[in-house]
């Protein structure tokens, strides 16, 4: 036993400068390095260090990221920021709120909640985060509480390399990939198209502990630095909204964090105004966005 506790200090820094040499290299499988993503996460984070006079900073998955478009707020006299990525989970937005919020200085923040997110381990959201995003001791508790080795070792490597790597730091994001434009504000628009509506099988929302502890701490710690939020879930297809069982007691459990709110549209139509079962097309998001901002967002900054 003598032994083996003399060796370990010597086999963990075997390890870390093993994954560091080599975990660039894809010589590794448990090390998952690559800048940039469809989210545009790491333009994201450089460009709201120049943004200022924002009102409402946006949080949350890819339903926040192409939902909330700058341009649509910005006709109604609204200044935003958004800082979702793909499949951000409370685990990553936690990371960011610490990170930005002090920067960003918002009047209210926005925390963009889904079914389909919650119940998520979060292992991919905290690999695009921990790739592009500049490397801060957040990430590391943030890596630990997936309890996936993937995420562990692709930290270890990541915040090494990004803390001295001049391809981190000189690295420039293509506007356009594939059918996305990115949009000054933290916005990714994607090419118009039109979802074709199928059945769902149902399913129930189980919403993983972990998740709900971090959005707990989020919500916690802009209570402390006196920042407003909201809770938001935006609008899925009715067909895939009425697969969900027990969207009821999802929704009655998001409302226990603070102010929760799902305002649906009935003018929305699946065939028309959506690209896929839970994403709005660019008519949707221009009719959702302004509903949002008239009815919701304008009140509650003309009563802060």
């Amino acid at each position: 036993m003598r032994n083996i506790i003399l060796f370990l200090p010597l086999a963990l820094l075997f390890t870390l400068l093993l994954i560091c040499l080599l975990g660039g290299t894809k010589g590794l499988r448990n090390v998952t390095y690559h800048l940039g993503h469809e989210d545009h996460l790491y333009t994201k984070v450089h460009e709201c260090l120049e943004v200022q006079d924002i009102d409402v900073l946006f949080f949350g998955s890819s339903h926040a990221y192409r939902t909330f478009d700058p341009r649509v707020f910005a006709e109604r006299g609204v200044r935003i920021f958004n800082m979702g990525s793909s499949m951000q989970t409370p685990l990553q937005t936690e990371v960011l709120i610490r990170n930005y919020l002090d920067t960003i200085k918002p009047r209210l923040v926005v925390i963009e909640v889904h079914p389909d997110v919650m119940p998520h381990d979060g292992v991919e959201p905290a690999i695009y985060q921990l790739c592009n995003v500049p490397p801060t001791w957040d990430m590391v508790p943030m890596a630990l509480r997936t309890r996936n080795m993937r995420v562990v070792a692709t930290a270890a490597y990541a915040l090494v390399h990004n803390s001295l790597s001049s391809e981190f730091r000189h690295f420039s994001e293509p506007v356009e990939v594939g059918k996305d434009h990115y949009v000054a504000g933290g916005y990714v628009e994607q090419e118009m198209d039109c979802y074709s509506p199928e059945p769902h099988q149902p399913k129930s929302i189980e919403s993983r502990g972990v998740q709900k502890r971090a959005l707990r701490r989020c919500v916690e710690l802009l209570e402390r630095k006196g920042v407003p939020y909201i809770l938001l879930e935006v609008p899925d297809t009715k067909a895939l909204l009425s697969s969900y069982d027990n969207i009821a007691y999802f929704q009655e459990d998001m409302n226990d964090y603070g102010r929760f709110y799902f305002k649906d549209m009935e003018v929305l139509d699946d065939s028309l105004h959506f690209f896929n079962e839970d994403h709005l097309n660019q008519r949707g998001v221009e009719l959702y966005d302004a509903y949002i901002c008239d009815s919701l967002i304008v009140p509650i900054l003309n009563n802060l």
